[in-house]
């Protein structure tokens, strides 16, 4: 499986039979990871983790393209002009055969911003594809399955804490750990979040890898 960052939460899961856009958002390349994607995984309606014009407008151009997410996500999409029979809702416990890729669905629920600010539906995504595996929680910090591959990690937004992630990568015990949900992040913001997840005594041993709009991790 082949991991590439698009861009704030956005990635794409590509392996052999399968090339999976996960979050592809207004904050992210949402064109360049639809390029090619045979499935779209949106884990949330928020508009940084589904760009639904340009989702909407993939779909139509692409009639084996099909996108799964929320509801919220769902009545986004068939809004914007998504054809609705190529939509789908994802709840948590389905499992996806998505070409070579078993998708299994989790989570339930946005973090917490505000008490005052409804929570919006998040489901989390594990991607099983060419015998590796990846997680994605969207904005949320609902455990993964032990003994996973990749864990794709919120570092900054309204809803969190920087001792949470830490947390949340301690707890996970992943291989590697790859920062998203960066766009607010500056460059010293970026450089004091690495360090933490970079420090084995504090967070385990893990490749911590850092991944700029573009580029890839192999696994």
């Amino acid at each position: 499986m082949q991991l590439t960052s698009h861009g704030h939460a956005c990635v794409r899961l590509d392996g052999a039979g399968a090339r999976l856009a996960v979050d592809p958002g207004t904050f992210s390349d949402a064109q360049g990871a639809l390029a090619g994607a045979t499935a779209v995984l949106i884990t949330h309606e928020h508009p940084d983790h589904v760009d639904a014009p340009a989702v909407a407008a993939a779909l139509r151009a692409d009639a084996g393209l099909q996108a799964w997410g929320t509801a919220g996500a769902v009545a986004a999409l068939t809004g914007a002009g998504a054809p609705a029979g190529r939509v789908h809702t994802a709840q948590p416990g389905d499992v996806l055969e998505l070409g070579a890729a078993r998708v299994t669905v989790g989570g339930g629920a946005h973090a917490l911003i505000h008490p005052a600010i409804p929570r919006a539906t998040n489901v989390t995504y594990l991607v099983e594809l060419d015998g590796a595996s990846a997680y994605h929680p969207g904005d949320s910090f609902d455990a993964p399955p032990t003994g996973v591959d990749v864990l794709l990690t919120p570092v900054s937004g309204p809803w969190l804490k920087l001792g949470e992630v830490i947390d949340f990568v301690r707890a996970a015990s992943a291989r590697y750990v790859v920062p998203t949900h960066d766009a607010l992040l500056s460059e010293v913001g970026y450089r004091m979040v690495s360090g933490r997840l970079s420090d084995a005594a504090l967070v385990g041993e893990h490749a911590y890898a850092r991944l700029g709009t573009g580029e890839t991790l192999a696994l």
